[in-house]
């Protein structure tokens, strides 16, 4: 496994809440794909936050849901 996806559900101080869920993936479009339905389309009771690593430890990005594009003029 080239990826690892770590899923951190974050309580209401701001701080993860508990153990995470780590998953692995074979490419980055894996990746990228269990972070986007962990995040948003699993609809989750807690905000969540995913982080995905290459296979040498080091983070490629962040994810913590879609941005508001609410926009008030």
């Amino acid at each position: 496994m080239a990826y690892s996806v770590r899923i951190d559900r974050i309580g209401k101080a701001g701080v993860p809440r508990s153990v995470p869920r780590i998953y692995q993936a074979t490419d980055e479009a894996d990746a990228l794909m269990i972070a986007f339905y962990e995040v948003d389309g699993s609809t989750p009771d807690r905000p969540r936050v995913a982080t995905v690593t290459d296979s040498s430890g080091r983070m490629l990005f962040t994810y913590s849901g879609r941005a508001n594009t609410a926009v008030s003029t």
